[in-house]
């Protein structure tokens, strides 16, 4: 079989699936700006690529000089690869500016990254690296995301856009910064962690997308105090309340699939507490007509939109191998069916603005989402979702849950930059 040849840089793979994981570990901005260049350019090209940066003294210094010892170029009129650091909020206006002015001159199929912090806030009360996304996928394709995560806990955004046949050039981004970091309120959640979960039991493997135990608890422990109560509206096989149980919390939920609901309720009666707990067969949506008590806190992880229900899927393949469900359930009302992507986020805005109808004043909502990747395009979920939210809740903080215990898959290999998605965001609002 003849080689694929590597149309897209001069890496091998021992460089380039690393550079597939959606977060990376910070070690200096020159390591950052390199991997950048040497991914996403082709030095070995004759003539030799164009690029471009803009941003701080000290990244642009850096940038001309890992370009030149790649022998690329930092001159011309149309560019191979744009860089924008927006790691100074008082660059950020101009920043924009020079992304419109250069991103109409990036030659085809190539990429423009923008760098920014995570809890650089807009005027809108949502993190500024969102909107970015979210209005910059009108100028330029939206393709792709990464987490920096820095040893002091905070975190950066790496947004990717390519100019191809999709982009629209038109709906130029305009955002407001406050120029301050997100409101961490009284509380000292991580903004970034790795967890490794324990293996879950032969019960909890039949659920197809569970969330663990270890990242359950961290958030209870912060947000939460004995005898609080604590509700899922999408319980699963009643990951939250056994945790809340376990914490001495009382614990209520509402799950749609009868299998996942007798596990939910065999799980908590194990228990030995004194601590009340429910968890009711049926639909969130319908949570108004439940006898829920009023909440302390909410924590919950939707369904990543119909995902589980594409073929071919690796996770899903080898899940039905094993005679396991490959989705949540065939119920025509579960989320997890709704093909619409529209639709779904209007459903999933409706259930969590009548869940927080039972939060206490004060109390918090976190949700833990991805955003998902379908037939090659991005679909932004956990930015469309803040979007929603704001309107009724005060976005309070987003912690990235990163997995370093996944196989990486080579996506795009040798073609285009794809990544593992392997981060969560985890995003915590409150009623006030």
């Amino acid at each position: 079989m003849a080689k694929i040849k590597n149309n897209f840089n001069d890496l091998g793979p021992k460089e380039w699936l690393p550079f597939q994981k959606s977060f990376t570990l910070f070690e200096t901005m020159e390591s950052l700006i390199q991997s950048n260049l040497k991914f996403f350019i082709k030095p070995s090209l004759s003539p030799a690529p164009n690029v471009l940066s803009f941003g701080q003294d000290d990244f642009q210094s850096m940038f001309q000089k890992t370009a030149q010892n790649l022998n690329v170029n930092s001159t011309k009129t149309s560019f191979d690869f744009l860089a924008l650091d927006l790691t100074n909020p008082i660059h950020l206006q101009a920043g924009i500016d020079w992304a419109i002015e250069n991103g109409k001159n990036l030659n085809y199929r190539k990429f423009m990254w923008i760098l920014v912090p995570t809890d650089l806030m807009s005027k809108n009360n949502s993190p500024i690296a969102w909107e970015l996304s979210n209005q910059f996928a009108g100028f330029l394709t939206r393709k792709d995301e990464k987490i920096i995560c820095h040893p002091d806990g905070h975190t950066w955004t790496s947004l990717y856009f390519r100019k191809d046949e999709h982009s629209l050039f038109q709906n130029y981004p305009s955002i407001e910064s406050t120029h301050q970091a997100s409101t961490q309120s009284t509380h000292h959640l991580q903004n970034w962690f790795i967890l490794k979960p324990k293996p879950r039991s032969k019960d909890q493997i039949l659920h197809p997308a569970k969330y663990p135990e270890e990242l359950v608890r961290m958030y209870l422990e912060e947000f939460t105090k004995k005898g609080d109560t604590v509700f899922d509206p999408m319980s699963g096989t009643g990951t939250t309340q056994v945790e809340a149980l376990n914490l001495g919390r009382h614990a209520f939920g509402i799950e749609l699939s009868e299998l996942f609901h007798g596990i939910a309720n065999k799980r908590c009666a194990e228990i030995s507490t004194q601590n009340h707990y429910s968890i009711f067969l049926g639909d969130s949506r319908n949570i108004l007509n439940f006898e829920i008590p009023e909440l302390d806190y909410i924590i919950t992880s939707p369904p990543y939109w119909d995902m589980l229900n594409m073929k071919g899927a690796e996770v899903q393949a080898n899940r039905k191998s094993k005679g396991l469900q490959t989705n949540y359930s065939d119920n025509k009302n579960d989320l997890g069916n709704l093909d619409d992507y529209t639709k779904f986020l209007d459903v999933l805005t409706e259930i969590y603005q009548n869940t927080t109808q039972k939060l206490k004043s004060g109390g918090h909502l976190t949700i833990v989402v991805k955003n998902i990747k379908k037939k090659g395009e991005h679909f932004p979920l956990a930015f469309d979702l803040t979007n929603r939210l704001i309107s009724f809740l005060e976005f309070k903080h987003v912690a990235f849950w990163c997995q370093d215990d996944l196989q990486i898959a080579p996506y795009g290999y040798k073609h285009t930059f794809v990544s593992n998605t392997f981060h969560h965001y985890c995003i915590t609002f409150q009623k006030t």
